[in-house]
């Protein structure tokens, strides 16, 4: 296998841009990042300039590959989804992006839940693209009418390096459902925004002239745009196959059980996970992002909070929390759901109040795979864990109790980032499969394996219940 040659990854999020070099044998030899933020120019919206996108990816990646231009053999691209911009004809966007947390379609979601169609869909919320679609149609038409492309981050820097657009067969297959077709027919969206399906591990096309100058590299230099995010971290921890489960606890938590063909399990999506595979399980609408809010809260930094929780023993005494800021997509789908704190006592402290939100994040995941195994009778012999949140001490070890099983956490935030170059050193035909990319990007890593305290698994059991029990009632009491 070639020693010196090196695939540019990014990774474009909601909070950050991340760029990488990666190498044949899966390691990562430097990184950059970006601080990203929606604007919050109304209530219920969240908004990101792409041009804002662009710029920091031209720069990210010139300074990284300054150098170093003749090594790199493609660039690889992935990001968050359900972020939606509509593009014209020239490339240029027709207006903000949509981001994850904008919920100015929710009516529409309603509106479309109320059709049977929907049924077959799981869960809308005003995420969903064709709410978002929906939403275009009846309050911006005059943008709808001029668009070309309806993108997601990674897709519109594929555009913009390559002047084509393409969707991965995991994206594509959440717009070639039956019940999509007819729900688009009812209201008359227009699907041919929707760019249309490329194979797995394929190259998108080549870096055009205007890249090409901007990024300093040689014209024609492969493209290959991944699925999203969360996809490349199951790459990138090796979970991949049949029978494994893994968590990506990054901004927002990612947690699923992967099969060999697809199941039902109340509350909880199946989409197709390419090369075979099926995904049970999903998105939170929580993850580090509640862990910024308590730290808003509380007049802290998130630092600080991680500190404070590296020198306080509080598992005993933590309150209860119910850590949705922002309401929840599954496996409860309950927009209006908001954070709670239980069981406050005089002694309760910062890091207490932190210990709790992680704690109330690891049984999150422990709902999502338990509902996984429970319906599928597949038991994942432990969980792999990725994302920012996996460099938080306590939280692999919180996860290890919660499931009652060894946890594999690797290290660092660059999961998506490896994944997305993994593929893409499969679509050169630098590795012989995925699964040979997996094991490479698994051995570079090094992850550290967590085994539960039989004691603390007693103790983290008795805490789950009250927790199921403190969740159960709130929904109840809100009706929702």
């Amino acid at each position: 296998m070639p020693q010196d040659v090196l695939v540019l990854a990014a990774d474009l999020g909601g909070s950050a841009l991340k760029l990488g070099l990666v190498n044949a044998q899966g390691g990562l030899l430097a990184a950059s990042a970006h601080p990203l933020a929606d604007r919050e120019a109304a209530p219920g919206r969240a908004e990101q300039d792409p041009e804002t996108w662009w710029r920091a990816f031209c720069t990210q990646a010139r300074a990284l590959v300054r150098h170093r231009e003749e090594q790199v053999v493609a660039i690889a691209l992935t990001g968050a989804t359900r972020c939606s911009v509509l593009v014209d004809a020239d490339d240029a966007p027709l207006g903000p992006a949509l981001m994850l947390r904008d919920r100015r379609a929710e009516p529409q979601a309603r509106e479309l839940t109320s059709h049977a169609e929907a049924a077959a869909l799981g869960p809308i919320d005003a995420s969903h693209p064709i709410a978002r679609l929906l939403w275009f149609a009846q309050c911006a038409p005059e943008l709808l009418a001029r668009a070309r492309w309806l993108l997601e981050p990674a897709d519109f820097l594929a555009l913009r390096l390559t002047g084509t657009v393409g969707l991965d067969p995991v994206r594509a297959a959440r717009f070639a459902h039956p019940a999509v077709h007819a729900l688009a027919a009812r209201f008359g969206l227009p699907l041919e925004l929707v760019p249309p399906s490329r194979p797995l591990a394929s190259v998108l096309g080549g870096l055009g002239r205007r890249g090409a100058r901007v990024l300093g590299l040689r014209e024609g230099v492969p493209v290959v745009v991944a699925p999203m995010d969360a996809w490349c971290a199951t790459l990138a921890t090796h979970a991949l196959q049949p029978g494994r489960a893994y968590a990506s606890a990054g901004s927002t938590l990612v947690a699923g059980l992967i099969l060999d063909r697809p199941h039902t399990a109340p509350g909880l999506l199946c989409p197709p996970w390419g090369a075979g595979l099926w995904h049970l399980g999903g998105p939170s609408r929580t993850g580090g992002t509640a862990l910024f809010w308590l730290a808003r809260l509380l007049g802290r930094s998130v630092a600080e909070l991680i500190a404070m929780l590296a020198r306080e023993e509080v598992a005993q005494a933590a309150p209860l929390c119910l850590p949705w800021p922002e309401g929840e997509r599954l496996p409860v789908h309950a927009p209006a759901l908001r954070a709670r704190f239980c069981d406050l006592g005089a002694d309760v402290s910062p890091a207490s109040l932190a210990f709790a939100l992680l704690e109330g994040l690891a049984f999150w995941v422990r709902m999502v795979i338990e509902q996984a195994e429970t319906a599928t009778l597949v038991r994942a012999p432990m969980l792999r864990l990725t994302g920012g949140l996996a460099l938080i001490p306590c939280f692999p070890r919180l996860l290890a109790e919660a499931l009652a099983r060894p946890v594999l956490c690797f290290p660092g935030r660059e999961g998506a980032l490896l994944g997305a170059a993994g593929l893409a050193l499969r679509a050169l035909g630098l590795v012989p499969d995925l699964d040979a990319a997996q094991a490479a990007l698994e051995a570079a890593q090094a992850p550290r394996r967590i085994e539960p305290d039989a004691t603390a698994v007693a103790l983290r059991a008795e805490r789950f219940a009250r927790f199921r029990a403190e969740l159960a009632r709130t929904l109840a009491e809100a009706q929702l």
